[in-house]
């Protein structure tokens, strides 16, 4: 019966769009004297034929209305988002389209992206210190540096659809949660360290994307992280902490759904029936080498697949067009890995001495949302904006358990500085159950513990507030305040109290 009613619907639209213009025709013929109409218009009016659904265009208009790409490209000419990953984020660009430390080269970036060619130079800073609490006292600096290019086979050989996009980075620095504020990497306060560093570019993605049916259906083929469209939202990135930018670190972490920056060969499709829907799913590979260090080793040795699947609705909701993104999705990894506190024969690992018995399959699953609640302007994010996020793993060998995230965002709140936002996030994250009994029961054994802690790990938050003020052309900063507590995921530290900032420059 939805079925049946979703075709009656459609097929009122061209109803309705020719009746509206048969009114307004009739109403300005109406509004003409009578006087004034020729004596053989009077007596002779001929009937114009009319023109059904599918001879005006309409239907390409319909389909073009609301495609699978829709709410990025909208992002990319409008959008006015903080990420971390500035324009290198793929559904990402600030306003105004030029906002780069180098504008459009005297008219050269222009001219390249009118033949197909768009570069991505990106410098990020993200420096934090402990300046209470932790493990001591302590301030880290990391950098990252993104480059990429997207060329655009459609403008360039005519080829409909069709485009490619690359992208890498290069880190260095310290992590603040090792050298400060405990002894593990559970927690990541500044989301640009990790993979990448010490290398000039790691490879992020580099893949091909085919549009077909009005970009009903997008396609993507090539080297990519498996969560790089999955789960994610650019929203997070206002927040610094990896935990919350741009996916939930809780589901991913030690994971074979991978992120930034690895990369595995991968396919994935994403379908959008229209009303503000899309479907998407995927294949990746499980590799042994994850594309080595620089990312560039291609061998497709695969111990498994990751398959990612997400649901959702892109409304904009009443007169003020309230946008919001509503996201239900998961994974399953088919690869094998270790049971943590399960031996081979059902008994603890520390009772038996076994290794532990192999998992086949784990996975993970989560429901997030954002919607903006009131608007302080016409520009796209420029209201109060509400964020939450719940996701739980489904496997004995994943570090966590679940985790909870719930933001408040206010964007151009100030008229005068529509690009400036507060922001405000709390997460909780729980610790592996498994994990945990294991390292009780070491602890009662009176041996060291798994992931080098003191006491057995539980779980931990973090409270982030972040504001982000637009400098000038390119620039940006984001001042930052992130409360811990339990680092280490137990109360051997007391709870830590972390300030820094992030710097975005865009070239």
């Amino acid at each position: 019966m939805k079925n049946i009613s979703l075709r009656r619907m459609m097929g009122c639209i061209p109803v309705i769009f020719l009746f509206t213009i048969w009114m307004q025709t009739a109403s300005a013929q109406d509004q003409t004297p009578s006087s004034a109409k020729p004596a053989a218009e009077k007596s002779a009016v001929k009937e114009k034929p009319r023109r059904n659904f599918w001879d005006d265009g309409s239907i390409v208009r319909f389909m073009e209305a609301d495609n699978a790409a829709a709410s990025s490209q909208q992002r990319e000419r409008t959008g006015m988002a903080a990420s971390a990953l500035g324009s290198a984020w793929s559904e990402v660009r600030v306003v105004p389209k030029d906002d780069r430390i180098l504008g459009t080269i005297g008219g050269l970036r222009t001219k390249m992206e009118d033949y197909g060619f768009a570069f991505t130079l990106t410098y990020l800073i993200e420096s934090l210190g402990d300046v209470a609490g932790g493990r001591r006292k302590g301030f880290d600096y990391t950098h990252q540096v993104v480059m990429g290019g997207d060329i655009d086979f459609e403008k360039m050989l005519h080829w409909k659809g069709l485009s490619f996009h690359m992208l890498g980075v290069q880190r260095a620095g310290r992590n603040v949660a090792t050298d400060y504020m405990g002894v593990t990497s559970l927690i990541q306060p500044q989301e640009d360290y990790g993979a990448g560093g010490n290398v000039l570019y790691k490879l992020v993605y580099m893949y091909f994307e085919e549009s077909l049916l009005n970009k009903k259906l997008v396609i993507d083929f090539g080297r990519m992280p498996a969560n790089m469209k999955f789960g994610t939202s650019y929203l997070g990135c206002y927040a610094m902490n990896m935990i919350t930018c741009a996916h939930p670190s809780g589901l991913s972490n030690s994971s074979k759904w991978r992120s930034w920056p690895f990369s595995q060969w991968g396919i994935m499709a994403r379908v959008n029936p229209g009303y503000h829907l899309y479907a998407q799913a995927g294949l990746y590979e499980v590799s042994p080498t994850e594309g080595g260090r620089a990312g560039f080793n291609f061998s497709f040795v695969q111990q498994g697949f990751v398959i990612p699947m997400e649901i959702g609705w892109e409304p904009s909701l009443g007169r003020n067009k309230l946008t919001g993104h509503y996201k239900l999705g998961g994974y399953v990894d088919t690869s094998d890995h270790p049971d943590p506190f399960t031996s081979i024969d059902g008994r603890p690992k520390l009772v038996s001495h076994l290794p532990g018995k192999t998992e086949r399959q784990r996975g993970a699953w989560y429901v997030g949302a954002d919607q903006m609640v009131y608007r302080f302007g016409p520009a796209a994010n420029q209201g109060l904006i509400l964020f939450g996020l719940a996701g739980f793993n489904m496997g004995a060998s994943l570090p966590n358990q679940s985790q909870y995230t719930l933001g408040i965002i206010s964007q151009g709140m100030f008229p005068a500085r529509i690009t400036d936002a507060i922001s405000f996030f709390w997460t909780r994250q729980t610790v592996n159950h498994k994990i945990t009994r294991e390292q009780e029961m070491q602890a009662d054994l009176g041996l060291p513990l798994l992931n080098g802690v003191a006491a057995p790990q539980t779980n931990f938050q973090v409270l982030e507030l972040t504001y982000t003020a637009f400098i000038s052309r390119g620039i940006k900063l984001f001042p930052d305040l992130q409360y811990i507590i339990h680092p280490d995921g137990n109360h051997v530290y007391p709870d830590a109290l972390l300030a820094g900032f992030r710097l975005t420059s865009q070239f």
